[in-house]
């Protein structure tokens, strides 16, 4: 029969795994908030290229941004 003993190892690897949650839980949060960033700055470039290269859409944009 196997004895429940845990050695001081043990408790380092268990101690070690529950620090790494909340580092994971930040690093991914933050990995999260930066694609969301790229993604909306790459959307925004976008329409102000699309405004820059063509006069086409100058008159919808403006009708949208300011309705009367």
């Amino acid at each position: 029969m196997k004895n429940n003993i845990n050695t001081k190892k043990d408790m380092d690897i268990e101690l070690s795994n529950e620090a790494v949650v909340p580092t994971q839980v930040g690093q991914d949060l933050k990995n999260s908030l930066l694609i969301i960033s790229v993604v909306a700055n790459l959307f925004i470039f976008t329409a102000w290229v699309v405004l820059q290269v063509t006069s086409q859409f100058d008159s919808q944009f403006a009708n949208m941004l300011f309705n009367r």
